[in-house]
């Protein structure tokens, strides 16, 4: 019997467009917009329910797998356990704060001393247009650019490469791609600089912020038996099959680290 494949229309009743044997979905934006919207919340609640009622089809991915990874407080939380459940292949996660509201900016000059500048700061949804604009914070002065909710992140040297996984199942694909430059150690009084990382990232990238300087030394790719066993743990632990993860290689300590987890494009 032949495959068949069709699109699902969710404004529609899901029964009557059935039976599925396998759901590959991206509802993103319907999750995102769910919090304040209530026609997304109807159809995010439509969806789930025939999903409740049809246990056989199989669904790629679960919707809570994937609300977590839409929140960076969430998946933060996961890449900085890897350094212990990883801790034989020398995995890793830079240190970060969450600043859940402006409230937390008060108290953040203080707190940031657990981590280290350059400073990375992300919004807090990892999904839309918005989530790919982030800034590079120097100095205690430059927190004044922090628009919460958000995370803060210690920026790690790696000589402007990262390497995009992507999990399929359990096969996984690498690909390298541009990235940012590396930046003195330690607070400096560097004006803040703001950053679209899809103009800093694509391969086609040709951005200043990329650039190193000649005598810098290439760095090794990530070992390969280790970026296995940090797609298995993730899958272990995000319980997914289809999503992202972005790595660097530490200049300084060749260490693999885990910088984002990203629901697949």
């Amino acid at each position: 019997m032949a495959n068949i494949s069709c699109q699902i229309d969710l404004t529609q009743p899901m029964g009557p467009q059935g039976p599925f044997d396998v759901i590959v979905h991206k509802l993103s934006d319907v999750i995102v917009e769910a919090e304040h919207d209530s026609q997304s919340q109807e159809l995010l609640a439509n969806f789930q329910s025939f999903v409740s009622v049809n246990p056989s089809t199989v669904l790629l991915d679960p919707l809570p797998a994937m609300t977590r990874l839409l929140d960076r407080f969430a998946s933060y939380r996961i890449m900085s356990k890897l350094h212990n459940s990883l801790r034989d292949w020398r995995v890793c996660s830079p240190s970060y704060l969450e600043i859940q509201s402006a409230d937390d900016l008060s108290s953040v000059q203080q707190a940031v001393t657990t981590l280290s500048f350059p400073l990375i700061c992300k919004t807090r949804v990892a999904h839309g247009s918005l989530s790919h604009e982030m800034c590079l914070i120097f100095s205690g002065e430059g927190l004044a650019d922090v628009r919460a909710p958000c995370v803060l992140q210690s920026f790690v040297n790696h000589g402007a490469v990262l390497h995009k996984v992507f999990v399929v199942g359990e096969k996984h694909f690498c690909v390298e791609r541009p990235s940012l430059k590396n930046f003195p150690p330690g607070p400096c009084d560097r004006n803040t600089i703001f950053f679209n990382s899809h103009h800093v990232s694509k391969p086609e990238s040709n951005s200043a912020l990329t650039a190193l300087d000649e005598q810098t030394p290439l760095l090794p790719p990530p070992s390969s038996e280790a970026v296995a066993a940090l797609v298995k743990e993730l899958r272990l632990q995000l319980g997914m099959a289809l999503f992202g993860v972005d790595i660097i290689i530490n200049i300084h300590t060749h260490t693999l680290t885990v910088i984002d987890i990203n629901i697949f494009p």
